[in-house]
Protein backbone atom coordinates (compact mmCIF):
# COMPACT_ATOMS: atom_id res chain seq x y z
CA UNK A 1 0.00 0.00 0.00
CA UNK A 2 2.77 3.05 1.18
CA UNK A 3 4.93 1.40 -1.72
CA UNK A 4 2.01 2.21 -4.21
CA UNK A 5 1.28 5.61 -2.94
CA UNK A 6 5.11 6.52 -3.48
CA UNK A 7 4.58 5.71 -6.75
CA UNK A 8 1.86 7.74 -7.47
CA UNK A 9 3.58 10.67 -5.63
CA UNK A 10 6.46 10.41 -7.90
CA UNK A 11 4.60 9.54 -11.36
CA UNK A 12 1.62 12.40 -10.88
CA UNK A 13 4.14 15.39 -10.87
CA UNK A 14 6.21 13.42 -13.52
CA UNK A 15 2.90 13.97 -15.91
CA UNK A 16 2.05 16.98 -14.61
CA UNK A 17 5.48 18.70 -15.56
CA UNK A 18 5.76 16.70 -19.12
CA UNK A 19 2.21 17.85 -20.10
CA UNK A 20 4.18 21.35 -19.43
CA UNK A 21 6.93 20.93 -21.55
CA UNK A 22 5.16 21.71 -25.01
CA UNK A 23 3.21 24.55 -25.84
CA UNK A 24 2.71 25.24 -29.33
CA UNK A 25 3.53 28.63 -30.93
CA UNK A 26 1.08 30.63 -31.10
CA UNK A 27 0.02 31.92 -34.92
CA UNK A 28 1.59 35.74 -36.22
CA UNK A 29 3.02 36.54 -32.03
CA UNK A 30 7.12 37.15 -32.11
CA UNK A 31 8.24 34.27 -29.48
CA UNK A 32 11.85 35.10 -28.15
CA UNK A 33 14.31 31.96 -27.87
CA UNK A 34 17.46 31.02 -26.97
CA UNK A 35 19.30 27.48 -28.42
CA UNK A 36 21.93 26.59 -25.72
CA UNK A 37 23.80 24.36 -28.94
CA UNK A 38 24.52 26.98 -30.83
CA UNK A 39 24.67 29.66 -28.81
CA UNK A 40 22.18 31.94 -30.86
CA UNK A 41 19.70 34.38 -29.93
CA UNK A 42 16.61 34.24 -32.08
CA UNK A 43 12.73 35.15 -33.21
CA UNK A 44 10.39 33.55 -34.60
CA UNK A 45 7.26 34.36 -35.87
CA UNK A 46 4.67 31.17 -36.93
CA UNK A 47 2.21 32.28 -39.51
CA UNK A 48 0.92 28.79 -40.23
CA UNK A 49 2.18 25.48 -39.85
CA UNK A 50 4.25 25.91 -42.96
CA UNK A 51 5.60 29.23 -42.97
CA UNK A 52 7.71 30.55 -40.75
CA UNK A 53 9.68 33.92 -40.10
CA UNK A 54 12.90 34.05 -37.98
CA UNK A 55 15.62 36.60 -37.14
CA UNK A 56 18.64 35.59 -35.45
CA UNK A 57 20.16 38.11 -33.80
CA UNK A 58 24.16 39.03 -34.70
CA UNK A 59 26.03 39.13 -31.73
CA UNK A 60 29.66 39.35 -33.89
CA UNK A 61 31.46 38.51 -36.78
CA UNK A 62 33.16 35.64 -36.15
CA UNK A 63 29.47 33.62 -34.86
CA UNK A 64 27.85 34.27 -38.35
CA UNK A 65 28.99 30.48 -39.03
CA UNK A 66 26.86 29.26 -35.99
CA UNK A 67 24.32 31.24 -36.97
CA UNK A 68 24.36 30.04 -40.61
CA UNK A 69 24.25 26.68 -39.00
CA UNK A 70 21.11 26.58 -36.62
CA UNK A 71 19.12 28.65 -39.14
CA UNK A 72 19.57 25.40 -41.82
CA UNK A 73 18.76 23.14 -39.13
CA UNK A 74 16.29 24.84 -37.35
CA UNK A 75 14.40 25.18 -40.70
CA UNK A 76 14.67 21.52 -40.91
CA UNK A 77 13.06 21.11 -37.49
CA UNK A 78 10.53 23.59 -38.44
CA UNK A 79 9.65 21.48 -41.72
CA UNK A 80 9.80 17.85 -40.59
CA UNK A 81 10.55 16.24 -43.13
CA UNK A 82 9.07 18.01 -45.67
CA UNK A 83 11.36 20.21 -48.17
CA UNK A 84 12.49 23.84 -46.86
CA UNK A 85 12.51 27.08 -49.09
CA UNK A 86 14.65 29.54 -47.23
CA UNK A 87 13.87 33.19 -48.83
CA UNK A 88 16.93 35.17 -46.77
CA UNK A 89 15.63 39.13 -46.29
CA UNK A 90 18.57 40.27 -44.89
CA UNK A 91 21.88 40.13 -42.60
CA UNK A 92 24.19 37.65 -44.73
CA UNK A 93 27.38 38.80 -44.04
CA UNK A 94 30.24 39.12 -46.70
CA UNK A 95 33.87 37.38 -45.72
CA UNK A 96 37.17 39.11 -45.75
CA UNK A 97 39.63 36.99 -44.82
CA UNK A 98 41.89 39.87 -44.06
CA UNK A 99 39.98 43.40 -43.99
CA UNK A 100 41.63 46.64 -44.47
CA UNK A 101 38.64 48.88 -42.81
CA UNK A 102 36.91 47.52 -39.63
CA UNK A 103 34.00 45.53 -39.75
CA UNK A 104 30.97 47.42 -39.80
CA UNK A 105 27.64 46.52 -37.03
CA UNK A 106 26.31 43.61 -38.99
CA UNK A 107 22.14 43.55 -38.96
CA UNK A 108 20.79 40.33 -37.93
CA UNK A 109 19.84 36.98 -40.05
CA UNK A 110 16.64 37.13 -41.20
CA UNK A 111 14.93 34.42 -43.01
CA UNK A 112 11.17 33.45 -44.28
CA UNK A 113 11.06 29.32 -44.21
CA UNK A 114 8.37 27.93 -45.88
CA UNK A 115 8.02 24.23 -45.98
CA UNK A 116 6.53 22.27 -49.24
CA UNK A 117 5.16 19.25 -49.15
CA UNK A 118 6.67 17.47 -52.30
CA UNK A 119 4.53 14.46 -54.20
CA UNK A 120 5.88 11.19 -54.91
CA UNK A 121 8.07 11.01 -51.84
Amino acid sequence: MLKSISILLICIPALLLSACQFTPGKIGVTEKYYDFDHKVHYEQIKYSDDHYYLKIKADSYNHFLQQSVFLLRHSQLLCQGRQTQLLLQGGVQKFDRLPTTPRPYEPDLQAEITCIEVDGE
